[in-house]
């Protein structure tokens, strides 16, 4: 093996040693060629190493590159997290404003409703706001913030904006308790509709039904009829106060009676402001 060949096996067999050989000598030739020119044997040995560094300097840089994205991703995810959070703020304040503002315009509606009810037109009303339900399984009341002081009276109907709802069965001075309709104890004589058939409504203990006793057998019904307070003497509400419509009915031959099922106009379970009527029964000071 000749001297030469020796000397070029050594510089792949020390590859380290030969990249710091020929950065050194790299620099040596800058400064060399700057002095120089670039010209002569120096510029092309400039040439014959630039073409060995090239490919170097092209694999740090695609190394590098992918972690270069990797960390300004990372920084962009965590950006991209802070706005999402931001906006989900944004979002969930906008929805509690539109949720309090359809509730405000629901007090509203129900209030106006209330302040013009078109039925037991010429009585003084006291309005009320209903504190708590209190239905057990002796009898179904609710509790409203006006009492004696406000001018209520035991035995004075209530209603809400689309009818009747109960009567003051226990005043104190800032509290009354109102039994409900749909009590089994409660019971209101009431006109079916277009026939002026009279009747007896019973509470059932349900929000939702009430029965109807003492209609005649064959009595013209139908579904949807709507019943409304008798006002016969001696009753205990005024006339025409709307109660419920008719929901079921049917007849039985021999039977004494009509079976009528009657759905109750307000939404017993779901009370919130209320009117008591200054009205008593006759006899009842």
């Amino acid at each position: 093996m000749s001297s030469r060949e020796y000397g070029i096996n050594r510089l792949f067999v020390r590859p380290r040693a030969t990249l710091l050989a020929l950065v050194l000598a790299s620099v040596t030739l800058v400064t060399v060629s700057y002095k120089s020119q670039g010209s002569g044997i120096t510029g092309a040995f400039q040439k014959s190493l630039k073409s060995f560094t090239d490919p170097i300097r092209s694999t740090s840089n695609s190394v590098l590159h992918p972690i270069e994205n990797v960390v300004s991703g990372a920084f962009n995810y965590s950006s991209l997290k802070k706005q999402n959070a931001y906006l989900q703020g944004q979002i969930s304040m906008l929805k509690t404003k539109e949720f309090l503002a359809n509730q405000l315009q629901s007090e509203v509606q129900a209030l106006t409703a209330l302040a013009n009810i078109p039925f037991a037109q010429g009585l003084k009303t006291v309005s009320a706001i209903v504190d708590n339900y209190s239905p057990t399984n002796s009898q179904m009341t609710i509790n409203i913030d006006k009492g004696s002081s406000a001018g209520v009276k035991v035995g004075q109907p209530v209603v809400a904006a689309l009818g009747l709802i109960g009567r003051v069965v226990l005043v104190t001075r800032t509290s009354s308790t109102i039994l409900l309709i749909s009590d089994p104890s409660s019971s209101i004589g009431v006109t079916l509709g277009s026939s002026s058939q009279v009747g007896l409504a019973i509470g059932t203990g349900s929000f939702d039904s009430m029965t109807v006793n003492l209609v005649d057998p064959g009595t013209s019904l139908y579904t949807g009829e709507p019943a409304y307070t008798s006002g016969l003497q001696g009753g205990i509400y005024p006339p025409n106060i709307p109660v419920g419509k008719v929901a079921k009915y049917s007849s039985t031959p021999g039977a004494l009676q009509e079976r009528v099922s009657l759905a109750p106009i307000v939404d017993i379970a779901h009370l919130q402001y209320v009117k008591v009527l200054d009205w008593l029964p006759s006899g009842v000071q």
